[in-house]
């Protein structure tokens, strides 16, 4: 089985089971909303007992329908609520599937990146580059310190040279005039003094620029040196797993935030189900109030008391309805039971995915599952409870098989397991 089939077979696994609680969310409300009516109009037959003589019942009868109408409104606004979290929670999921599938995709692509040895490999190469031109650029340096000794010292040596030179002959310090200029021009061309000063100043600029040429080659086999070092010793790249993880924080974070709204809108719903929020139960106060806070047996009773044949009748229907509020609330019963039911199989279903995604079983391409995983009665047995989550995961574990290898460095920049000297 691929990742990706496995993937999809959870997603659908919790899919389904959020679809039957919502199911019987929708259950649950009808019944009580069959339930509430019936109440209500068992009430209004009774306040048509004129024998009850309970005053203001209409008024606040009325106000009963307003709430109950509230309620109504509230659960549909909660039910409409629920779809928009889940359809922000499944967007959110898709867009980390879909980061961490262009991350998979180009780090796999060919010629992405350089294995951990060819990596280390590069910067040996690198280093070892540098040191040789460093070193060929100090016997170069030597060799060409001694030629500019042994020229300059040739210069030096010729006394004619040396006079002109320091009379600053062609230069502003010069201040000879008259028949001593015709005289040094006369030097200047016996030692060929222009060519010679030429030279010689081309000679002392070689000579300035040697140790700056030898810093900067140093300065390259240290640089060279520090990013074998760094690689050496620095800690282990991230894995294509690692780097999802940082890629897609700021989705997961987003995630995390509907969940905690899914989970509101769902407690919400809950009460409503359950019948113990706040609409429902200020629309029983007011019943009750309406009713005077009698019970529904003893305003039969003194129904029946009086000698009006319309107060028999008004009795006989409401004995009727109270048959149907009794299967009713029967019916409810069972609903909310089953909601109740949907909803512990609703969290286990999406415990599972997302003990399954943190374990790296999830939305991945560096593992497949073995022949022989027969998923769905897996599935099955946990769901019913034979199976905890780590009884599901050592049991997939059997047949997980990692794809490749996670990309480590396995040695130092010096060697295999050696370390510098």
């Amino acid at each position: 089985m691929l990742a990706s089939e496995f993937t999809a077979a959870i997603a659908e696994n919790t899919r389904i089971y959020q679809g039957k609680l919502e199911s019987c969310d929708q259950r649950t409300a009808d019944a009580s909303r069959d339930q509430t009516a019936l109440e209500q109009k068992i009430a209004g037959l009774l306040r048509q007992v004129a024998s009850l003589h309970l005053e203001g019942g209409q008024n606040i009868a009325a106000e009963v329908e307003r709430e109950l109408a509230f309620r109504a409104d509230e659960w549909q606004a909660l039910r409409a609520e629920l779809q928009t979290v889940n359809s922000d929670v499944a967007n959110h999921v898709a867009a980390i599937r879909q980061r961490g599938a262009e991350i998979r995709e180009a780090a796999l692509r060919p010629g992405a990146h350089l294995d951990a040895a060819q990596v280390l490999q590069a910067a040996r190469e690198r280093y070892q580059r540098a040191e040789d031109a460093h070193q060929a650029l100090l016997a170069m340096n030597a060799e060409l310190e001694t030629e500019i000794v042994s020229k300059l010292a040739g210069y030096r040596s010729d006394p004619l040279y040396v006079f002109l030179r320091e009379a600053g002959y062609r230069t502003a310090d010069y201040r000879r005039s008259g028949a001593q200029t015709v005289k040094d021009d006369w030097i200047a061309g016996l030692c060929n003094f222009d060519a010679n000063r030429r030279n010689e100043n081309i000679l002392l600029a070689m000579q300035q620029a040697l140790p700056a040429r030898a810093e900067r080659s140093a300065q390259a086999l240290a640089d060279a040196r520090a990013q074998l070092d760094a690689l050496s010793f620095a800690p282990p790249p991230p894995t294509i797993a690692e780097r999802i993880a940082q890629a897609v924080a700021p989705l997961e974070a987003a995630l995390a935030q509907a969940d905690e709204r899914l989970r509101r809108v769902r407690a919400g719903l809950a009460e409503y189900a359950a019948c113990t929020d706040a609409r429902y139960r200020r629309a029983q106060e007011l019943q009750a109030a309406s009713l005077k806070s009698l019970p529904i047996a003893e305003l039969i009773a003194q129904a029946r008391a009086t000698p009006s044949p319309e107060d028999d009748k008004l009795v006989l229907e409401v004995v009727n309805l109270q048959d149907k509020l009794a299967g009713s609330r029967r019916d409810y019963e069972r609903a909310l039971a089953a909601r109740q039911h949907a909803e512990e199989d609703a969290q286990r279903a999406e415990a599972l995915e997302a003990d399954l995604r943190r374990g790296g079983f999830i939305d991945t391409r560096e593992i497949d599952f073995r022949d022989g995983l027969d998923l769905p009665p897996l599935i099955g047995r946990y769901m019913n409870g034979e199976l905890s989550l780590g009884g599901f995961t050592l049991e997939l574990q059997q047949f997980a098989r990692e794809l490749r290898p996670k990309f480590r460095y396995s040695e130092t920049a010096w060697g295999s397991g050696s370390s510098r000297s």
